[in-house]
């Protein structure tokens, strides 16, 4: 899962695997260690209990949080982003799935 910071907007990448943990265990988490016992965690999480894509800031994790359904229907289409453009300050979110492009791989000329 890769990260992407720029403005005030957050943007998720998930390859194939990121997706399919996701679906399995309902989180996907990568940690960026600047020294011992220094790090940022951001996480994106399936959930129950939210009704909307969700933004969280606490003890050096972000947390994305995801409807449940929403999330299950983004997975198991070919549905590529779910994005949420804010206006109450928080940061835009953007989740896409970052697969390679099936038309490419097709074309590909072995060597």
């Amino acid at each position: 899962m890769k990260l992407r910071m720029h403005g005030n907007s957050l943007r998720l990448r998930l390859d194939s695997s990121d997706v399919a943990q996701l679906q399995e265990t309902g989180m996907c988490t990568e940690s960026l260690r600047f020294a011992p016992g220094s790090q940022l965690t951001y996480t994106l999480e399936t959930s129950s209990q939210v009704t909307a894509m969700d933004a969280q800031y606490r003890q050096d994790c972000i947390r994305i949080l995801l409807p449940l359904h929403l999330a299950r229907e983004w997975a198991e289409s070919d549905r590529i982003s779910l994005s949420l453009n804010r206006t109450d300050g928080g940061p835009s979110l953007s989740i896409e799935k970052d697969f390679p492009c099936a038309h490419l791989e097709a074309g590909r000329q072995p060597g």
